[in-house]
């Protein structure tokens, strides 16, 4: 925490004087309510403030500041908080290979994810070939203060990324380690095609080599089969990443899941489609499945989804939502109602959820939303749920020319 206020501090000051800076951000309040057994208001602002080309032009700065609060039946029990979850030192000049981040920024590297506080560069060795090097402590990253530290540790990796075309491949590596003990040591194969011949491809293969075992294997396509039908296919399995207790990793492999998915869009002309979706879960023990039919237009959808769920049951349920935008007002609305039992020896129970919503834009950078729920479910109890959003997003040179 002390070295990310330091670099704030050191950038606010480095840009005091600088003219050709500009300073860009976002500013936006999200508030929770919800009226049930226990009467929650949640409330998390959220501030995104960044300076760009300063020192130069070669340097930027970026920030994202977070906080918290949750009162429920009227306390906050010590929930308050407020956290910087991003403040990154950017330098990246123009005709430089290198672009250098120092800070705190999430990690979306292969194989390599989380939160990681420490030094990210990215050196390009060729035109379309460059390779992503970081290493540095996994910060706490939950919201609450109060909160045991859930990560903590150093990791560090690479990837090196190359394109021909359309297509880019990324060979990855990662490693965390805490305390003197190897938790997790990763690596991963992605591979990306995007639109050849109408069709988009993704794959990738990311091993566990602490655990000697597959921890994401994946192949997916979308195709534009002909101007009217679009088809989707999704098939992996995945074991969860669990590294910070040992007795839970025993049990990794009994955790693999492997799925495929299929989907598919047929426009019918002026404006109306049907879609359909088909999904299947493969665990240790069971099958599961859903399937979806709908039919819609750019107002909105209705249809059917039947499934099968862990405890042999089956389910049933009809969903249907619309959407009108009136110039700066968007409004939506919709249901989902579902019969049927979670378990073959269980009777059939209801549950359904009302929603409704608005979206007011009256200036480009200014955006109010509200969201309404009235859930009911198979023990007859009712709950009300709402968010409320406001997002706003300024732009300014430094010295105050607007």
């Amino acid at each position: 925490m002390l070295l990310l206020g330091l670099l704030c501090a050191i950038s606010i000051g480095a840009v005091a004087s600088a003219s050709a800076a500009t300073m860009t951000g976002r500013f936006g309040l999200w508030s929770y309510l919800r009226d049930d057994s226990v009467d929650h208001v949640q409330i998390v602002p959220l501030l995104s403030l960044n300076v760009q080309r300063f020192g130069g032009g070669d340097w930027n700065f970026e920030s994202t500041f977070r906080g918290y609060a949750d009162f429920q039946n009227g306390d906050d029990n010590g929930t308050s908080a407020l956290r910087i979850s991003r403040a990154l030192l950017i330098w990246k000049p123009d005709a430089s290979p290198w672009d250098v981040r120092l800070g705190q920024q999430w990690l979306n590297e292969g194989v390599g994810r989380g939160n990681l506080l420490g030094v990210w560069t990215d050196y390009a060795i060729t035109r379309k070939t460059d390779i992503r090097v970081y290493g540095g402590a996994r910060p706490q990253t939950s919201l609450s203060l109060d909160e045991q530290n859930p990560e903590g540790g150093w990791t560090a990796g690479a990837n090196l990324r190359t394109r021909f075309g359309p297509r880019q491949l990324n060979f990855s590596y990662s490693y965390v380690s805490k305390d003197g003990d190897v938790l997790y040591s990763g690596a991963g194969v992605d591979f990306n095609c995007h639109r050849v011949d109408n069709i988009t491809i993704r794959a990738r293969l990311h091993m566990n080599l602490e655990q000697s075992s597959i921890e994401t294997g994946q192949v997916a396509v979308y195709a534009d089969v002909t101007k009217r039908l679009q088809v989707s296919v999704d098939a992996r399995t995945q074991t969860p990443r669990v590294f910070e207790d040992s007795f839970f990793a025993m049990f990794l492999e009994d955790s693999k899941t492997s799925s495929v998915r299929g989907g598919a869009q047929y426009n019918l002309g002026s404006g109306v489609y049907a879609t359909g979706m088909g999904y299947m879960v493969f665990t240790e023990l069971d099958m599961l499945y859903k399937v979806r039919a709908g039919a819609g237009d750019e107002y909105g959808e209705v249809g059917y989804t039947h499934w099968l769920s862990a405890g042999s049951g089956d389910m049933d349920g009809f969903y249907g939502f619309g959407r009108y935008n009136f110039s700066t007002l968007e409004a939506r609305a919709g249901f989902d109602y579902s019969r049927g039992s979670n378990s073959e020896v269980r009777p059939n129970t209801e549950a359904q959820v009302i929603y409704g919503g608005l979206t007011w834009s009256p200036l480009r950078m200014f955006n109010l939303g509200c969201r309404v729920e009235h859930l009911k479910n198979q023990y007859r109890s009712e709950d009300w749920r709402a968010l409320l959003s406001l997002s706003t997003s300024f732009r300014s040179k430094l010295g105050g020319e607007q």
